[in-house]
């Protein structure tokens, strides 16, 4: 079964959300935007994690005007 991953990155929070390839919850939740703290969530709630996606907004780097 392939697993992926959706995160809302904001300043101090990240929202997760793990599903099957039929798009299937599997877990949701919220961790600390920390590397070490995403990669132990990500290990706990998406073994054999296949891909992992980033929301973007009007923060994010590619929706810069100019």
């Amino acid at each position: 079964m392939k697993i992926f991953a959706a995160l809302d990155v904001g300043d101090k929070v990240t929202h997760v959300c793990v599903v099957d390839e039929e798009g299937a919850h599997l877990w949701r939740g919220v961790c600390a935007t920390d590397p070490d703290v995403l990669a132990v969530t990500l290990t706990r709630h998406a073994p054999g994690l296949e891909r992992v996606v980033l929301e973007t907004g009007p923060l994010s780097a590619s929706h810069i005007p100019g």
